[in-house]
Protein backbone atom coordinates (compact mmCIF):
# COMPACT_ATOMS: atom_id res chain seq x y z
CA UNK A 1 0.00 0.00 0.00
CA UNK A 2 0.79 3.39 -0.50
CA UNK A 3 -0.12 6.59 1.30
CA UNK A 4 -0.15 9.87 -0.81
CA UNK A 5 -1.16 13.35 -0.34
CA UNK A 6 -3.73 14.59 -2.52
CA UNK A 7 -4.70 18.08 -1.49
CA UNK A 8 -3.46 19.39 -5.39
CA UNK A 9 -5.64 16.64 -6.57
CA UNK A 10 -8.78 16.71 -4.25
CA UNK A 11 -11.06 17.54 -7.08
CA UNK A 12 -9.79 14.57 -9.72
CA UNK A 13 -10.14 12.18 -6.37
CA UNK A 14 -13.87 13.43 -5.92
CA UNK A 15 -14.97 12.61 -9.59
CA UNK A 16 -13.47 9.53 -9.76
CA UNK A 17 -10.68 10.51 -12.24
CA UNK A 18 -7.60 8.95 -12.98
CA UNK A 19 -4.07 10.02 -12.07
CA UNK A 20 -0.72 8.71 -11.27
CA UNK A 21 1.82 8.81 -8.53
CA UNK A 22 5.01 7.00 -8.57
CA UNK A 23 4.73 4.70 -11.50
CA UNK A 24 1.07 3.45 -11.20
CA UNK A 25 -2.14 4.38 -12.73
CA UNK A 26 -4.75 4.51 -9.88
CA UNK A 27 -7.90 3.30 -11.49
CA UNK A 28 -10.04 1.71 -8.83
CA UNK A 29 -11.71 4.73 -6.33
CA UNK A 30 -13.80 2.28 -4.76
CA UNK A 31 -10.98 0.31 -3.27
CA UNK A 32 -9.51 4.09 -2.32
CA UNK A 33 -9.77 4.55 1.51
CA UNK A 34 -9.93 8.32 2.95
CA UNK A 35 -7.77 8.58 6.11
CA UNK A 36 -9.18 11.01 9.10
CA UNK A 37 -7.30 14.38 8.37
CA UNK A 38 -9.17 14.48 5.15
CA UNK A 39 -6.29 14.62 2.96
CA UNK A 40 -4.44 11.31 2.69
CA UNK A 41 -5.54 8.28 1.05
CA UNK A 42 -5.12 4.63 1.25
CA UNK A 43 -4.10 3.00 -2.11
CA UNK A 44 -5.26 -0.52 -2.48
CA UNK A 45 -5.19 -1.21 -5.69
CA UNK A 46 -3.10 0.66 -8.90
CA UNK A 47 -2.06 -1.08 -12.08
CA UNK A 48 1.77 -0.95 -12.92
CA UNK A 49 2.33 0.87 -16.27
CA UNK A 50 6.36 2.24 -15.71
CA UNK A 51 7.57 5.64 -15.05
CA UNK A 52 4.97 8.05 -13.85
CA UNK A 53 5.45 10.87 -16.52
CA UNK A 54 3.60 9.84 -19.76
CA UNK A 55 3.94 11.71 -22.99
CA UNK A 56 5.87 14.55 -23.23
CA UNK A 57 5.94 15.11 -19.52
CA UNK A 58 9.24 16.10 -17.67
CA UNK A 59 11.27 13.35 -16.05
CA UNK A 60 10.45 15.61 -12.49
CA UNK A 61 6.54 14.83 -12.92
CA UNK A 62 5.35 12.85 -10.24
CA UNK A 63 1.84 13.32 -11.36
CA UNK A 64 0.34 13.84 -14.78
CA UNK A 65 -3.47 14.02 -15.80
CA UNK A 66 -3.65 12.30 -19.53
CA UNK A 67 -6.28 12.62 -21.87
CA UNK A 68 -7.40 9.91 -23.58
CA UNK A 69 -8.50 11.35 -26.66
CA UNK A 70 -7.82 13.92 -29.07
CA UNK A 71 -9.50 15.95 -31.41
CA UNK A 72 -9.66 15.65 -35.00
CA UNK A 73 -9.61 19.13 -36.54
CA UNK A 74 -10.65 18.15 -40.07
CA UNK A 75 -11.04 15.15 -42.16
CA UNK A 76 -11.74 14.62 -46.04
CA UNK A 77 -13.16 11.43 -47.53
CA UNK A 78 -13.61 10.48 -51.41
CA UNK A 79 -14.20 7.41 -53.18
CA UNK A 80 -16.42 6.04 -56.25
CA UNK A 81 -15.67 3.79 -59.18
CA UNK A 82 -15.59 5.24 -62.97
CA UNK A 83 -17.51 3.76 -65.84
CA UNK A 84 -13.84 2.78 -67.12
CA UNK A 85 -13.43 0.27 -64.07
CA UNK A 86 -11.28 1.89 -61.59
CA UNK A 87 -12.32 2.41 -57.91
CA UNK A 88 -10.41 5.16 -56.17
CA UNK A 89 -10.56 6.31 -52.09
CA UNK A 90 -8.42 8.54 -50.34
CA UNK A 91 -8.86 9.71 -46.72
CA UNK A 92 -7.03 12.08 -44.72
CA UNK A 93 -7.09 13.80 -41.47
CA UNK A 94 -5.92 16.17 -39.34
CA UNK A 95 -5.08 15.58 -35.38
CA UNK A 96 -5.03 18.76 -32.76
CA UNK A 97 -1.44 18.44 -30.40
CA UNK A 98 -2.97 17.21 -26.98
CA UNK A 99 -1.87 18.98 -23.64
CA UNK A 100 -1.68 17.69 -20.29
CA UNK A 101 -1.05 18.86 -16.76
CA UNK A 102 1.79 17.87 -14.37
CA UNK A 103 2.87 18.71 -10.60
CA UNK A 104 6.52 17.60 -9.25
CA UNK A 105 7.14 16.58 -5.76
CA UNK A 106 7.69 20.07 -4.39
CA UNK A 107 4.01 21.31 -6.10
CA UNK A 108 5.24 23.02 -9.06
CA UNK A 109 3.15 22.76 -12.06
CA UNK A 110 3.43 23.23 -16.07
CA UNK A 111 1.66 22.20 -18.88
CA UNK A 112 3.38 19.31 -21.61
CA UNK A 113 2.35 18.43 -24.93
CA UNK A 114 1.47 14.58 -24.78
CA UNK A 115 0.64 14.35 -28.59
CA UNK A 116 1.69 16.47 -31.40
CA UNK A 117 -0.55 17.42 -34.20
CA UNK A 118 -0.74 15.30 -37.00
CA UNK A 119 -1.24 14.20 -40.88
CA UNK A 120 -2.93 10.84 -41.70
CA UNK A 121 -3.62 9.79 -45.20
CA UNK A 122 -4.47 6.72 -46.79
CA UNK A 123 -5.17 6.03 -50.48
CA UNK A 124 -6.43 3.09 -52.82
CA UNK A 125 -6.79 2.77 -56.07
CA UNK A 126 -7.58 -0.72 -58.34
CA UNK A 127 -9.03 -1.71 -61.46
CA UNK A 128 -10.75 -4.71 -62.70
CA UNK A 129 -9.49 -6.36 -65.68
CA UNK A 130 -11.01 -9.55 -67.47
CA UNK A 131 -14.47 -9.24 -66.52
CA UNK A 132 -13.43 -9.34 -62.85
CA UNK A 133 -11.25 -12.60 -63.25
CA UNK A 134 -8.09 -10.02 -62.55
CA UNK A 135 -7.50 -7.21 -60.91
CA UNK A 136 -4.24 -5.05 -59.72
CA UNK A 137 -3.96 -1.56 -57.66
CA UNK A 138 -1.81 0.20 -55.49
CA UNK A 139 -2.30 1.74 -52.12
CA UNK A 140 -0.13 4.09 -50.45
CA UNK A 141 -0.57 5.76 -46.50
CA UNK A 142 1.46 8.40 -44.62
CA UNK A 143 1.90 9.84 -41.37
CA UNK A 144 3.45 12.80 -40.42
CA UNK A 145 3.90 14.67 -36.79
CA UNK A 146 5.34 18.51 -35.77
CA UNK A 147 7.46 17.08 -32.80
CA UNK A 148 7.11 19.75 -30.32
CA UNK A 149 9.65 18.16 -27.80
CA UNK A 150 12.85 16.31 -27.40
CA UNK A 151 10.24 13.58 -24.97
CA UNK A 152 7.47 13.43 -27.95
CA UNK A 153 11.02 12.79 -30.41
CA UNK A 154 12.26 10.41 -28.64
CA UNK A 155 9.06 7.94 -28.93
CA UNK A 156 7.13 8.88 -31.91
CA UNK A 157 8.84 8.64 -35.75
CA UNK A 158 8.28 12.06 -37.14
CA UNK A 159 7.07 10.73 -40.35
CA UNK A 160 6.06 6.88 -41.80
CA UNK A 161 5.19 5.94 -45.42
CA UNK A 162 4.26 2.86 -47.29
CA UNK A 163 3.48 2.09 -50.39
CA UNK A 164 2.24 -1.05 -51.94
CA UNK A 165 0.64 -3.27 -54.94
CA UNK A 166 -1.27 -5.87 -55.56
CA UNK A 167 -2.56 -8.31 -58.44
CA UNK A 168 -5.04 -11.20 -58.90
CA UNK A 169 -5.60 -13.06 -61.73
CA UNK A 170 -8.20 -16.35 -62.64
CA UNK A 171 -8.09 -18.43 -65.30
CA UNK A 172 -9.24 -21.77 -66.63
CA UNK A 173 -12.80 -21.10 -65.59
CA UNK A 174 -11.84 -19.40 -62.44
CA UNK A 175 -10.77 -22.97 -61.27
CA UNK A 176 -7.12 -21.46 -60.66
CA UNK A 177 -5.62 -18.23 -59.03
CA UNK A 178 -2.93 -16.30 -58.85
CA UNK A 179 -2.67 -13.48 -56.33
CA UNK A 180 0.00 -11.53 -54.74
CA UNK A 181 0.98 -8.16 -52.99
CA UNK A 182 4.43 -5.86 -52.36
CA UNK A 183 4.77 -3.26 -50.13
CA UNK A 184 7.60 -1.49 -48.57
CA UNK A 185 8.00 0.99 -45.89
CA UNK A 186 10.08 3.59 -44.53
CA UNK A 187 9.62 5.72 -40.90
CA UNK A 188 12.08 8.24 -39.82
CA UNK A 189 12.95 10.10 -36.09
CA UNK A 190 15.33 10.77 -34.11
CA UNK A 191 17.91 7.99 -33.21
CA UNK A 192 15.58 7.30 -29.62
CA UNK A 193 13.02 6.47 -31.65
CA UNK A 194 14.46 4.49 -33.95
CA UNK A 195 16.40 2.43 -31.51
CA UNK A 196 12.74 1.60 -30.47
CA UNK A 197 11.58 0.34 -33.28
CA UNK A 198 14.35 -1.55 -33.43
CA UNK A 199 13.90 -2.92 -30.41
CA UNK A 200 10.28 -3.73 -30.22
CA UNK A 201 8.75 -6.77 -29.96
CA UNK A 202 7.82 -7.30 -33.69
CA UNK A 203 11.87 -7.77 -34.58
CA UNK A 204 14.14 -7.54 -31.66
CA UNK A 205 17.50 -6.40 -33.68
CA UNK A 206 19.58 -6.14 -31.01
CA UNK A 207 19.49 -9.56 -29.90
CA UNK A 208 23.07 -10.94 -29.05
CA UNK A 209 23.03 -14.22 -31.03
CA UNK A 210 21.22 -12.32 -34.37
CA UNK A 211 23.97 -12.47 -36.56
CA UNK A 212 21.64 -11.81 -39.73
CA UNK A 213 20.42 -8.27 -37.66
CA UNK A 214 22.39 -5.42 -38.31
CA UNK A 215 21.28 -3.09 -35.28
CA UNK A 216 21.95 0.40 -35.14
CA UNK A 217 21.47 2.60 -32.64
CA UNK A 218 22.57 5.28 -34.53
CA UNK A 219 20.06 5.06 -36.87
CA UNK A 220 17.27 7.48 -37.79
CA UNK A 221 15.26 5.66 -40.44
CA UNK A 222 14.23 2.35 -40.79
CA UNK A 223 13.07 0.53 -44.02
CA UNK A 224 11.99 -2.82 -45.28
CA UNK A 225 9.61 -4.76 -47.18
CA UNK A 226 6.32 -7.00 -47.35
CA UNK A 227 5.61 -9.71 -49.89
CA UNK A 228 3.37 -12.44 -50.40
CA UNK A 229 2.61 -14.86 -53.21
CA UNK A 230 0.01 -17.50 -53.14
CA UNK A 231 -1.38 -20.03 -55.66
CA UNK A 232 -5.06 -21.78 -55.16
CA UNK A 233 -6.51 -24.15 -57.04
CA UNK A 234 -10.04 -23.38 -55.93
CA UNK A 235 -12.89 -25.48 -57.45
CA UNK A 236 -13.51 -29.02 -58.32
CA UNK A 237 -13.55 -32.25 -55.70
CA UNK A 238 -9.25 -31.70 -54.98
CA UNK A 239 -8.12 -28.34 -54.00
CA UNK A 240 -5.11 -26.78 -52.93
CA UNK A 241 -3.10 -23.85 -52.35
CA UNK A 242 0.65 -23.26 -51.71
CA UNK A 243 1.97 -19.84 -50.41
CA UNK A 244 4.61 -17.75 -49.72
CA UNK A 245 4.92 -14.71 -47.77
CA UNK A 246 7.81 -12.81 -46.15
CA UNK A 247 8.36 -9.57 -43.79
CA UNK A 248 11.67 -8.10 -43.77
CA UNK A 249 13.18 -7.35 -40.39
CA UNK A 250 12.76 -3.30 -40.74
CA UNK A 251 9.24 -3.12 -42.36
CA UNK A 252 7.03 -1.02 -40.25
CA UNK A 253 3.72 -0.24 -40.95
CA UNK A 254 2.10 0.73 -36.94
CA UNK A 255 1.77 4.10 -37.00
CA UNK A 256 -1.24 3.60 -39.54
CA UNK A 257 -1.74 -0.04 -39.96
CA UNK A 258 -1.11 -3.01 -37.83
CA UNK A 259 1.68 -5.26 -37.35
CA UNK A 260 2.74 -7.88 -35.10
CA UNK A 261 5.57 -9.32 -36.72
CA UNK A 262 8.91 -8.82 -38.72
CA UNK A 263 11.66 -10.84 -39.35
CA UNK A 264 9.77 -13.65 -40.84
CA UNK A 265 9.12 -16.23 -43.98
CA UNK A 266 6.65 -18.08 -43.91
CA UNK A 267 5.67 -21.45 -46.30
CA UNK A 268 2.12 -23.20 -46.44
CA UNK A 269 0.46 -25.53 -47.88
CA UNK A 270 -3.06 -27.22 -47.89
CA UNK A 271 -4.29 -29.72 -49.89
CA UNK A 272 -7.74 -32.03 -49.74
CA UNK A 273 -10.99 -33.25 -50.84
CA UNK A 274 -14.57 -30.87 -50.99
CA UNK A 275 -17.35 -33.46 -51.18
CA UNK A 276 -18.79 -31.86 -55.06
CA UNK A 277 -22.71 -32.05 -54.21
CA UNK A 278 -24.73 -33.28 -51.47
CA UNK A 279 -24.65 -36.65 -50.50
CA UNK A 280 -26.89 -39.69 -49.68
CA UNK A 281 -25.40 -38.76 -45.93
CA UNK A 282 -24.10 -35.61 -45.73
CA UNK A 283 -25.10 -32.35 -47.46
CA UNK A 284 -21.37 -31.10 -47.01
CA UNK A 285 -18.20 -33.67 -46.56
CA UNK A 286 -14.05 -32.05 -46.20
CA UNK A 287 -11.42 -33.14 -45.00
CA UNK A 288 -7.85 -31.46 -45.78
CA UNK A 289 -3.96 -31.78 -44.44
CA UNK A 290 -2.13 -28.79 -43.97
CA UNK A 291 1.78 -27.63 -43.33
CA UNK A 292 3.14 -24.27 -42.25
CA UNK A 293 7.16 -23.45 -41.77
CA UNK A 294 8.45 -20.19 -40.27
CA UNK A 295 11.99 -18.98 -40.53
CA UNK A 296 13.22 -15.69 -39.48
CA UNK A 297 15.75 -13.90 -41.97
CA UNK A 298 18.46 -15.91 -40.56
CA UNK A 299 16.98 -19.43 -41.56
CA UNK A 300 16.51 -20.48 -38.36
CA UNK A 301 13.06 -22.55 -38.18
CA UNK A 302 10.95 -20.62 -35.44
CA UNK A 303 7.95 -22.18 -36.17
CA UNK A 304 6.90 -25.89 -37.72
CA UNK A 305 3.33 -27.75 -37.38
CA UNK A 306 1.52 -30.65 -39.73
CA UNK A 307 -2.24 -30.74 -39.52
CA UNK A 308 -5.56 -32.87 -40.61
CA UNK A 309 -8.71 -30.97 -40.60
CA UNK A 310 -12.52 -32.61 -41.23
CA UNK A 311 -15.88 -31.22 -41.14
CA UNK A 312 -19.47 -32.21 -42.53
CA UNK A 313 -22.52 -31.29 -42.45
CA UNK A 314 -25.09 -33.88 -41.91
CA UNK A 315 -28.52 -34.26 -44.31
CA UNK A 316 -30.74 -33.45 -40.91
CA UNK A 317 -28.26 -29.84 -41.22
CA UNK A 318 -26.47 -31.01 -38.14
CA UNK A 319 -22.27 -30.57 -38.54
CA UNK A 320 -19.04 -32.06 -36.62
CA UNK A 321 -15.62 -30.72 -37.23
CA UNK A 322 -12.19 -32.32 -36.00
CA UNK A 323 -8.54 -31.28 -36.28
CA UNK A 324 -5.46 -32.31 -35.15
CA UNK A 325 -1.84 -30.86 -35.38
CA UNK A 326 1.15 -31.98 -34.73
CA UNK A 327 4.22 -28.86 -33.95
CA UNK A 328 7.68 -30.21 -34.44
CA UNK A 329 10.55 -28.66 -31.73
CA UNK A 330 11.83 -25.56 -33.25
CA UNK A 331 13.34 -22.57 -31.82
CA UNK A 332 11.88 -19.44 -30.64
CA UNK A 333 13.51 -15.73 -30.57
CA UNK A 334 10.93 -13.78 -29.08
CA UNK A 335 10.51 -15.77 -25.43
CA UNK A 336 13.81 -14.23 -23.96
CA UNK A 337 12.25 -10.78 -25.13
CA UNK A 338 15.48 -9.67 -26.73
CA UNK A 339 17.66 -11.92 -25.70
CA UNK A 340 19.49 -14.98 -27.45
CA UNK A 341 17.43 -18.16 -29.11
CA UNK A 342 15.36 -20.52 -26.41
CA UNK A 343 13.99 -24.18 -27.53
CA UNK A 344 10.59 -24.50 -28.81
CA UNK A 345 9.13 -27.82 -27.51
CA UNK A 346 7.60 -29.80 -29.54
CA UNK A 347 3.62 -30.93 -28.95
CA UNK A 348 -0.02 -31.64 -30.18
CA UNK A 349 -3.08 -30.15 -30.39
CA UNK A 350 -6.54 -31.00 -31.01
CA UNK A 351 -10.40 -29.88 -31.08
CA UNK A 352 -14.09 -31.64 -31.78
CA UNK A 353 -16.76 -29.21 -32.16
CA UNK A 354 -20.61 -29.95 -32.62
CA UNK A 355 -23.26 -27.51 -34.26
CA UNK A 356 -26.78 -28.71 -34.35
CA UNK A 357 -29.50 -27.22 -37.47
CA UNK A 358 -29.02 -23.43 -37.04
CA UNK A 359 -33.07 -23.27 -38.29
CA UNK A 360 -34.27 -24.75 -35.64
CA UNK A 361 -36.22 -22.98 -32.34
CA UNK A 362 -33.60 -24.55 -30.24
CA UNK A 363 -29.39 -24.39 -31.45
CA UNK A 364 -26.62 -25.90 -29.29
CA UNK A 365 -23.18 -26.17 -30.21
CA UNK A 366 -20.11 -27.22 -28.15
CA UNK A 367 -16.06 -27.68 -28.29
CA UNK A 368 -13.42 -29.07 -26.66
CA UNK A 369 -9.64 -28.62 -27.14
CA UNK A 370 -6.71 -30.36 -25.85
CA UNK A 371 -2.53 -29.12 -26.25
CA UNK A 372 -0.20 -30.99 -24.48
CA UNK A 373 3.84 -30.28 -24.98
CA UNK A 374 7.06 -31.73 -24.38
CA UNK A 375 8.23 -29.22 -22.28
CA UNK A 376 5.32 -29.69 -19.75
CA UNK A 377 3.03 -27.71 -20.82
CA UNK A 378 -0.43 -28.33 -21.57
CA UNK A 379 -4.22 -26.88 -22.43
CA UNK A 380 -8.06 -27.80 -21.62
CA UNK A 381 -10.74 -25.68 -22.82
CA UNK A 382 -14.73 -25.78 -23.49
CA UNK A 383 -17.09 -24.10 -24.99
CA UNK A 384 -20.80 -25.04 -25.21
CA UNK A 385 -23.31 -22.32 -26.66
CA UNK A 386 -27.17 -22.34 -26.31
CA UNK A 387 -29.90 -20.53 -28.19
CA UNK A 388 -33.79 -19.83 -28.66
CA UNK A 389 -35.80 -18.21 -30.81
CA UNK A 390 -39.58 -17.53 -29.89
CA UNK A 391 -42.43 -15.76 -31.58
CA UNK A 392 -40.77 -14.85 -34.16
CA UNK A 393 -39.09 -11.58 -33.06
CA UNK A 394 -36.73 -12.90 -29.71
CA UNK A 395 -33.44 -14.61 -30.17
CA UNK A 396 -31.36 -15.58 -27.19
CA UNK A 397 -28.11 -16.83 -26.56
CA UNK A 398 -26.32 -18.33 -24.22
CA UNK A 399 -22.55 -19.30 -24.34
CA UNK A 400 -20.20 -20.54 -21.79
CA UNK A 401 -16.17 -20.74 -21.85
CA UNK A 402 -13.94 -22.99 -19.37
CA UNK A 403 -10.05 -23.08 -19.82
CA UNK A 404 -7.18 -24.29 -18.07
CA UNK A 405 -3.47 -23.50 -18.86
CA UNK A 406 -0.11 -24.56 -18.22
CA UNK A 407 2.89 -22.24 -19.08
CA UNK A 408 5.84 -24.54 -18.79
CA UNK A 409 8.11 -21.42 -18.89
CA UNK A 410 6.52 -17.90 -18.54
CA UNK A 411 8.86 -15.03 -19.08
CA UNK A 412 9.14 -12.41 -15.89
CA UNK A 413 12.09 -10.40 -16.15
CA UNK A 414 15.73 -10.01 -16.99
CA UNK A 415 18.62 -8.78 -14.71
CA UNK A 416 22.71 -8.48 -14.96
CA UNK A 417 23.98 -11.57 -15.09
CA UNK A 418 28.04 -10.27 -15.34
CA UNK A 419 30.68 -13.37 -15.48
CA UNK A 420 27.46 -15.72 -16.86
CA UNK A 421 28.64 -18.74 -17.94
CA UNK A 422 27.42 -20.38 -21.41
CA UNK A 423 27.27 -16.55 -22.87
CA UNK A 424 24.43 -15.13 -20.83
CA UNK A 425 24.93 -11.83 -19.94
CA UNK A 426 21.32 -11.46 -18.20
CA UNK A 427 19.91 -13.99 -16.11
CA UNK A 428 16.17 -14.29 -18.16
CA UNK A 429 13.83 -15.46 -15.44
CA UNK A 430 10.82 -17.54 -16.03
CA UNK A 431 8.33 -19.40 -14.15
CA UNK A 432 5.51 -21.56 -15.24
CA UNK A 433 2.49 -20.27 -15.09
CA UNK A 434 -1.28 -22.01 -14.02
CA UNK A 435 -4.47 -19.91 -15.55
CA UNK A 436 -7.85 -20.35 -14.94
CA UNK A 437 -10.61 -18.33 -17.33
CA UNK A 438 -14.18 -18.20 -17.34
CA UNK A 439 -16.38 -16.07 -19.52
CA UNK A 440 -20.02 -16.17 -20.08
CA UNK A 441 -21.23 -14.87 -23.30
CA UNK A 442 -24.97 -13.38 -23.19
CA UNK A 443 -26.98 -12.12 -26.48
CA UNK A 444 -30.61 -11.20 -26.61
CA UNK A 445 -32.13 -9.58 -29.75
CA UNK A 446 -35.26 -7.70 -31.10
CA UNK A 447 -36.12 -7.92 -34.24
CA UNK A 448 -39.81 -5.54 -33.67
CA UNK A 449 -39.84 -4.77 -37.78
CA UNK A 450 -37.53 -5.33 -40.41
CA UNK A 451 -36.67 -1.73 -39.51
CA UNK A 452 -36.12 -1.25 -35.98
CA UNK A 453 -34.15 -3.75 -33.92
CA UNK A 454 -32.48 -3.54 -30.49
CA UNK A 455 -29.34 -5.55 -29.50
CA UNK A 456 -28.00 -6.52 -26.06
CA UNK A 457 -24.97 -8.49 -25.29
CA UNK A 458 -23.16 -8.76 -22.39
CA UNK A 459 -19.74 -10.88 -21.25
CA UNK A 460 -18.36 -11.21 -17.81
CA UNK A 461 -15.11 -12.91 -17.63
CA UNK A 462 -13.03 -14.07 -14.83
CA UNK A 463 -9.23 -15.38 -14.95
CA UNK A 464 -6.81 -16.29 -12.72
CA UNK A 465 -2.93 -16.72 -13.22
CA UNK A 466 -0.88 -18.55 -10.69
CA UNK A 467 2.73 -18.45 -11.13
CA UNK A 468 4.36 -21.59 -9.70
CA UNK A 469 8.48 -21.24 -8.99
CA UNK A 470 11.04 -18.73 -10.23
CA UNK A 471 13.67 -20.12 -12.40
CA UNK A 472 16.34 -19.20 -14.78
CA UNK A 473 17.36 -19.99 -18.46
CA UNK A 474 20.19 -22.33 -18.10
CA UNK A 475 21.90 -21.54 -21.22
CA UNK A 476 21.24 -20.57 -24.79
CA UNK A 477 19.41 -22.29 -27.39
CA UNK A 478 18.06 -24.80 -25.09
CA UNK A 479 14.89 -25.22 -22.75
CA UNK A 480 16.85 -26.22 -19.55
CA UNK A 481 16.40 -23.83 -16.28
CA UNK A 482 17.58 -23.66 -13.35
CA UNK A 483 15.56 -23.07 -10.55
CA UNK A 484 15.49 -20.71 -7.97
CA UNK A 485 15.06 -22.42 -3.80
CA UNK A 486 15.89 -26.17 -5.58
CA UNK A 487 18.73 -25.97 -7.34
CA UNK A 488 19.97 -22.69 -6.12
CA UNK A 489 19.77 -19.70 -4.29
CA UNK A 490 16.56 -18.79 -2.42
CA UNK A 491 13.07 -17.02 -2.76
CA UNK A 492 11.63 -14.87 -0.43
CA UNK A 493 8.45 -12.55 -0.07
CA UNK A 494 8.77 -8.86 1.54
CA UNK A 495 5.81 -7.78 3.77
CA UNK A 496 4.76 -5.82 0.98
CA UNK A 497 4.56 -9.02 -0.86
CA UNK A 498 7.29 -8.64 -3.57
CA UNK A 499 9.06 -11.65 -4.56
CA UNK A 500 13.06 -11.02 -3.65
CA UNK A 501 15.37 -13.37 -5.23
CA UNK A 502 18.75 -14.36 -4.28
CA UNK A 503 19.80 -16.06 -7.48
CA UNK A 504 23.36 -17.86 -5.96
CA UNK A 505 23.34 -17.85 -2.45
CA UNK A 506 25.38 -15.14 -2.20
CA UNK A 507 22.92 -12.24 -1.20
CA UNK A 508 25.56 -10.03 -3.27
CA UNK A 509 23.12 -10.32 -6.29
CA UNK A 510 19.50 -10.18 -5.14
CA UNK A 511 17.11 -8.36 -7.47
CA UNK A 512 12.84 -7.60 -6.95
CA UNK A 513 10.47 -9.92 -9.07
CA UNK A 514 7.52 -8.13 -7.71
CA UNK A 515 4.21 -9.15 -6.82
CA UNK A 516 3.30 -12.26 -10.26
CA UNK A 517 0.03 -13.80 -9.43
CA UNK A 518 -3.36 -11.93 -10.79
CA UNK A 519 -7.08 -11.92 -10.84
CA UNK A 520 -8.32 -10.11 -13.76
CA UNK A 521 -12.18 -9.25 -13.38
CA UNK A 522 -13.67 -7.75 -16.76
CA UNK A 523 -17.56 -7.07 -17.56
CA UNK A 524 -18.41 -5.64 -20.90
CA UNK A 525 -22.10 -4.65 -21.67
CA UNK A 526 -23.91 -2.92 -24.74
CA UNK A 527 -27.18 -2.29 -26.33
CA UNK A 528 -27.71 -1.39 -30.07
CA UNK A 529 -30.87 0.60 -30.79
CA UNK A 530 -31.23 0.76 -34.78
CA UNK A 531 -34.05 2.53 -36.57
CA UNK A 532 -33.91 2.89 -40.38
CA UNK A 533 -36.64 5.27 -40.55
CA UNK A 534 -36.34 6.49 -43.77
CA UNK A 535 -34.97 4.02 -46.68
CA UNK A 536 -30.74 4.13 -46.26
CA UNK A 537 -31.49 6.28 -43.58
CA UNK A 538 -30.70 5.00 -40.25
CA UNK A 539 -30.29 6.22 -37.09
CA UNK A 540 -27.94 3.86 -34.09
CA UNK A 541 -28.55 4.40 -30.21
CA UNK A 542 -25.67 2.32 -28.80
CA UNK A 543 -25.34 2.38 -25.01
CA UNK A 544 -21.69 0.60 -23.48
CA UNK A 545 -20.93 -0.03 -20.12
CA UNK A 546 -17.28 -1.54 -19.12
CA UNK A 547 -16.10 -3.08 -15.42
CA UNK A 548 -12.66 -4.50 -14.96
CA UNK A 549 -10.32 -4.81 -12.47
CA UNK A 550 -6.61 -6.34 -11.90
CA UNK A 551 -6.05 -7.83 -8.67
CA UNK A 552 -2.62 -8.47 -7.87
CA UNK A 553 -3.14 -9.46 -3.93
CA UNK A 554 -1.94 -6.53 -1.44
CA UNK A 555 -0.77 -7.18 2.26
CA UNK A 556 -2.99 -6.05 5.26
CA UNK A 557 -6.34 -7.07 3.24
CA UNK A 558 -8.06 -9.83 3.96
CA UNK A 559 -7.89 -11.68 0.58
CA UNK A 560 -4.55 -9.92 0.24
CA UNK A 561 -2.83 -13.59 -0.26
CA UNK A 562 -5.61 -14.35 -2.27
CA UNK A 563 -4.03 -13.18 -5.79
CA UNK A 564 -3.86 -15.80 -7.96
CA UNK A 565 -6.37 -18.38 -6.83
CA UNK A 566 -9.51 -18.58 -8.98
CA UNK A 567 -12.62 -18.47 -6.40
CA UNK A 568 -15.90 -18.03 -9.26
CA UNK A 569 -18.18 -16.68 -6.31
CA UNK A 570 -15.41 -14.49 -4.37
CA UNK A 571 -14.76 -12.80 -8.34
CA UNK A 572 -18.41 -12.36 -9.61
CA UNK A 573 -18.81 -10.89 -6.55
CA UNK A 574 -16.03 -8.32 -6.96
CA UNK A 575 -16.82 -7.93 -10.34
CA UNK A 576 -20.37 -6.85 -10.01
CA UNK A 577 -19.21 -4.26 -7.23
CA UNK A 578 -16.64 -2.62 -9.46
CA UNK A 579 -17.32 0.84 -10.48
CA UNK A 580 -18.67 1.21 -14.20
CA UNK A 581 -17.95 3.73 -17.06
CA UNK A 582 -20.97 3.89 -19.45
CA UNK A 583 -21.02 5.73 -22.85
CA UNK A 584 -23.82 6.74 -25.07
CA UNK A 585 -22.96 7.42 -28.46
CA UNK A 586 -25.58 8.52 -31.34
CA UNK A 587 -25.16 8.05 -34.93
CA UNK A 588 -27.81 9.08 -37.77
CA UNK A 589 -26.89 8.71 -41.26
CA UNK A 590 -28.85 10.07 -44.05
CA UNK A 591 -28.93 8.59 -47.54
CA UNK A 592 -29.51 11.53 -50.22
CA UNK A 593 -30.68 9.75 -53.33
CA UNK A 594 -33.23 6.81 -51.71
Amino acid sequence: PAVINLTAFETRFEEKRPFFVEGAEILRFGDLERRPGGSEVQLVYSRRIGRTPQGGAPDEAEYSDVPGLTTILGALKVSGKTAGGWSLGVIEAVTDRTDAPWADATGNTGVAVVEPRSNYVAARLRRDIRQGTGSFGIIGTGVQRELESTTLASRLRSSAYAVGVDGRIEWNSQEWLLAGKLSGSRVSGSSEAMTRAQRSSARYMDRPDATHLDFDPEATSLAGFYGKLDLIKQSGSWQGRVGLTAISPGYEVNDLGFQSWADRMDVTSEFGYDQPTAGQHFRVFSVRAATANTFNFGWEAVASEVGLFMSAQHVSFNSFNARITRRFGTWDDRLTRGGPLMRQPAGYSGSVGFNTDARRVWQFRTALELQDDQGGGWGRSGDVVLGFRFLEIYEIELGANLSRTRAAAQYVTSVAHPGAPHALPQRYVFAPLDQTTVGVETRFNVNFTPNLTLELYAQPFLSSGDYLGLMELAAPRSFDFTRYGEDVGSVTRTDDGELTVDPDGTGANNFQAGRLDFNVRSLLGNAVLRWEWRSGSTLFLVWQQRRSERFLGLPGREDGDQAGRFKLQRDADALFGLKPENIVMLKLTYWLNP
